[in-house]
């Protein structure tokens, strides 16, 4: 996941949305097309590729409108920004260039927050309940497996993208948090307990059982190598961001020394 925009290529989609200028990368559709490569298991070729189909346009349509949700927060501070989709997200650039803490605050958590009200819309206007299996649509209803795949991502996807884990929204809400409390310290807290999240939630991913005895919902979950990588690869981001942390805060602290006490 990137922080900063990612370089622009010949291949990228551009256009404009709602006075928004929005890049497409093209590895966000094959990252995406790569997710839902198991949607094409078990059915015919052309059937295979009709769901596969939805199932990226769905996660294009969640994302962008995820991306929308900081913009236009960022717009109500006074903040412009625009939207690039790269291979494992997206990004809303600018919008949370602003010099408050709180605002900041609100422009990552709006992402997540749109994408949970959107989730509920669709409950509400469908009457729907849920399908205890999310990822095993009905092949013979086109419509209902896209509503199906809107339904997972708006909901299990923004809950993700709220924990506390660098650098996806919860771990940038966290920072401006515990920055808040305490500004010499906050930002290397907010990566410990990043470090600590991320790492908890790949063991989980690899040994289901271990956590899942004392909290049933996360047995269900079964065994997640991806996920493990994913997340096992945010504990190593946080725990490498916290290492030059220390070794800016140790280079501060040695030029305020005075040169008696070096």
């Amino acid at each position: 996941m990137f922080l900063n925009e990612p370089p622009e290529t010949a291949f990228d989609l551009r256009f404009w949305l709602l006075g928004t200028h929005v890049r497409v990368s093209p590895w966000f559709w094959l990252i995406s097309a790569a997710l839902g490569w198991g949607l094409v298991m078990g059915a015919d070729t052309r059937t295979g590729m009709l769901y596969l189909a939805i199932w990226v346009a769905c996660v294009f349509v969640s994302v962008l409108l995820h991306e929308f949700g900081h913009v236009w927060m960022g717009r109500l501070f006074g903040s412009h920004g625009h939207i690039v989709l790269h291979s494992f997200g997206g990004l809303a650039i600018g919008s949370s260039d602003l010099d408050r803490g709180w605002k900041r605050f609100l422009v990552f958590f709006a992402g997540p927050l749109i994408q949970l009200v959107l989730f509920g819309i669709l409950v509400v206007v469908t009457g729907l309940v849920m399908p205890h299996n999310l990822a095993a649509p009905e092949w013979s209803a086109p419509g209902g497996a896209a509503l199906t795949f809107l339904l997972e991502i708006n909901l299990f996807w923004p809950l993700v993208n709220l924990l506390p884990i660098w650098p996806l929204d919860g771990g940038q809400m966290s920072r401006e948090v515990f920055s808040g409390i305490a500004p010499q310290n906050g930002l290397y807290a907010s990566l410990i307990l990043s470090a600590v999240v991320a790492g908890l939630v790949a063991f989980q991913c690899i040994f289901p059982e271990a956590l899942g005895r004392y909290i049933p919902f996360l047995a269900g979950l079964g065994r997640q190598v991806y996920m493990a990588l994913f997340f096992g690869y945010f504990c190593f981001q946080s725990i490498m961001a916290l290492s030059a942390v220390s070794a800016a805060r140790r280079r501060r602290y040695s030029d305020d020394e005075f040169p008696w006490e070096r």
